[in-house]
Formats: C-alpha cells, structure tokens, sequence
C-alpha cells in the first residue's frame, strides 16, 4: 500500500519521536484530542496548550529509528522534531532520572550534529535540563567497560559536555537535519556508569539493533537470573518517560515551535 503524503491536516507545530512506546506513552496520556492520523496507524496527533502535535513510535535500534522517523516526516508537515528517551549515562555524575539536552549527538563511528542554538537557548530553561554529548551505538553498552570506552570517545569529541550513549539519537537528529527541520532531543537516564546491563540483552539484537522481544523471553527462560534486573529497568524508563513527558511539552512552549 502506497502510504498517504501529507495534507494541510497533517501539518503541525512539533513532531514527537520516541523508539519505545513506555517512554511516549506518559506524553501521550498529556495531549488532548488524541488520535491516530487517517489512514496511518504508526502516527498519532493531539493538542497541547493551543500547539497542534504529533507522536510516532519507532521502534528501537538504529534501523527502525531512521525509518520510522523518515516515514512520520514523510506523513506530517512538521515545524520541528522533539525526540525523546532513556540513555545510559557514560558521565559518573549522572544519576537515574536525569534530564539530558543534547547539545551535540554523534555517532560511534562517522557523523555528528549540534543543535541548533535558537532551540538549545529555549531548552536551557527547562528544569533540571543538563547539556549533554549523546553517542549512538550500534549495541547496548552493556558493561562498564564499554561506558569507559565511550565515554573517552565523547570526551576527545565534545570536551566539557556530560555523555551518555543510546541506539537511536543519531538516527533522529539525521532525519530531522535532512529536511532541514529544527530538533531538540531530550534524554533520560535509566542506568549509571558504574552500572552493568544484562548480558543477554546483546545477545537478543537483530541487525538493525533492536531487540527481538520473543528470543529475549527465551533466553530468560533459561537465565532467570536476569528478570529482576530487566523488570527494574523497564520500570526505570518508565520513570524517565514521567520526566520526558514534563520535559517536551515545556519544550513546545518554550522553544517556539508554533
């Protein structure tokens, strides 16, 4: 099916991406008059103080960042992009719950993007916010190893900036920065520096870096070990996606995107 191109229906003052449906899914409960765009059941549409917005879930990994980001500014005309989700803090002063600004994202290997100042000068006004480096990468970081890793990465790149590493940032900033829309990414943390994720999460990725949720539930068959840890992850980005939701709709209104 040919996907429907957008109309004078479709534009709005903010596109709100997540890869994860927990960390929209408190913004979404914010909004007014929500629902889902005609004929497209991947973006969704409300109203925030007066600001017409719309919600697209990605999905997680680099690969189903890119596309889904594409697809949703594709389907709406947007005035900006607001991306939104947990990372995992490289910096040792960072704490769960902290609210991130990224002020440049890069990749692990290859491109990087600095926000564009007149948005960073609005986000500098929310509460809480931290300027941050973010790193994309193609795996979780799941040990301490890899966090001192890249954190040392980050910190030859943008000295001074705090860092944390997610999958999907760099994929969000690069399908904003194509069409030329301003963005502001706005992050989350969900574990420490100093705090190892589950082996077996790596294990679980497909190509595109997303994890494959039926062989996870496999493989914690067999590794039990690990449920507490992930359940108390998962209720983690929930907490973040409380703090994300406060954070964006702030960031509507105190940007200027309308």
């Amino acid at each position: 099916m040919i996907a429907r191109g957008p109309t004078a229906d479709d534009a709005v003052d903010a596109v709100v991406l997540a890869a994860l449906d927990d960390e929209m899914r408190p913004l979404r409960a914010m909004l007014t008059d929500v629902r889902p765009l005609a004929g497209d059941g991947a973006v969704w549409r409300g109203r925030w103080r007066g600001r017409d917005v719309a919600l697209a879930v990605t999905g997680d990994g680099d690969r189903n960042a890119r596309m889904g980001a594409s697809a949703a500014l594709r389907r709406v005309r947007a005035r900006a992009v607001i991306a939104i989700g947990a990372a995992g803090a490289l910096s040792p002063e960072l704490g769960t719950g902290d609210l991130l600004v990224a002020h440049r994202v890069m990749r692990e290997h290859g491109d990087a993007w600095h926000a564009p100042p007149p948005w960073l000068a609005g986000a500098a006004r929310l509460a809480g916010a931290r300027p941050a480096a973010l790193i994309s990468v193609p795996r979780l970081a799941a040990t301490v190893a890899d966090k001192q890793r890249l954190l040392a990465l980050t910190a030859g790149r943008e000295p001074g900036l705090l860092a944390a590493v997610d999958l999907e940032s760099a994929a969000f900033a690069a399908a904003a920065a194509a069409r030329g829309l301003p963005w502001l990414i706005l992050r989350a943390i969900s574990d420490g520096a100093a705090e190892a994720l589950p082996s077996l999460l790596n294990s679980c990725l497909d190509d595109g870096g997303a994890i494959r949720r039926g062989l996870l539930a496999v493989r914690l068959f067999r590794q039990p070990s690990a449920l507490p840890q992930l359940l108390m992850l998962r209720q983690r980005v929930r907490t973040c996606a409380v703090v994300l939701a406060a954070a964006a709709t702030a960031a509507i209104e105190s940007t200027g995107a309308r």
